[in-house]
């Protein structure tokens, strides 16, 4: 499954992506908002991206791996998943330090929720989950129409929790779709 935007691809994963994503989830400053800064180690990228591709298989949606055009670099993934033991889907992105700043996460994300309400899964509820601290990503939230909904504690950690009921009539920009 293919997803094409003006600037960008989301596609499914192979084993082998983990290699690409490294550089992404072993940066301390993308990983602030997600691990206090820590970076995955080699295990645990190979996990996640095994887990995209056993979630797609499954489910028909998952955290695509996100390339940039025309050199379809990968830059980090977009979509929905589910976080942590959670049972709601939840939309999540994860961008290159480099790409930042540049609307492509809700670029991709507005693609990836269109995908998760139509296509792929006809859920009817989406969250996405974020640090407060972390604006571009509940700015991203807004953008995208899903609305704050609480403020909870996990592991320690204060996050926001935004949501969105899939409307009647869903609409979203236009993309191609094709397989792949």
């Amino acid at each position: 499954m293919i997803f094409k935007t003006d600037r960008l691809v989301l596609s499914t994963w192979q084993s082998s992506d983990w290699i690409a994503l490294r550089p992404i989830a072993s940066d301390a400053e993308v990983m602030r908002y997600i691990t206090g800064g820590v970076p995955w180690t080699d295990e645990r990228i190979q996990l996640f991206v095994n887990r995209q591709m056993e979630l797609f298989l499954a489910r028909g949606f998952c955290r695509w791996k996100l390339l940039v055009k025309p050199t379809e670099e990968m830059i980090g993934f977009c979509g929905v998943g589910f976080w942590g033991d959670e049972l709601e889907a939840e939309i999540g992105w994860w961008l290159a330090r480099r790409y930042w700043g540049r609307g492509l996460a809700t670029e991709a994300a507005r693609v990836a929720l269109r995908d998760a309400f139509e296509r792929a899964a006809g859920l009817d509820r989406i969250v996405s989950i974020a640090r407060p601290a972390n604006t571009a990503s509940v700015r991203i939230m807004e953008k995208l129409g899903l609305k704050a909904e609480c403020e909870f504690e996990k592991d320690g950690v204060r996050l926001v929790r935004y949501a969105i009921d899939r409307p009647a009539s869903y609409t979203a920009p236009r993309f191609k779709t094709s397989s792949g």
